[in-house]
């Protein structure tokens, strides 16, 4: 289960910063209109790879918020009469 997430994620990532190299391109040909597209362009790159650092963090160490499952030993109830 884990590599099918790894490998979902992956290519999810792959996408997302295909689209952004591609805007990035278009972005740097009209810079000239304004001063304050490159910086956004570099913030948002930053803030990219921050989140998706953070994502293969959170994969890798299972923290998926799934709860625990019990063996039938463990949730049988002792009757004592």
């Amino acid at each position: 289960m884990f590599w099918l997430g790894f490998g979902i994620y992956t290519v999810f990532m792959v996408l997302i910063f295909g689209f952004f190299i591609v805007a990035k391109i278009h972005v740097y040909k009209f810079r000239h209109y304004s001063v304050s597209i490159e910086p956004v362009t570099k913030i948002l790159a930053g803030v990219l790879l921050i989140l998706a650092l953070v994502g293969y963090y959170l994969l890798f160490s299972g923290n998926t918020g799934s709860t625990s499952n019990k063996t039938v030993e463990e949730t049988g109830n002792v009757e004592i009469y």
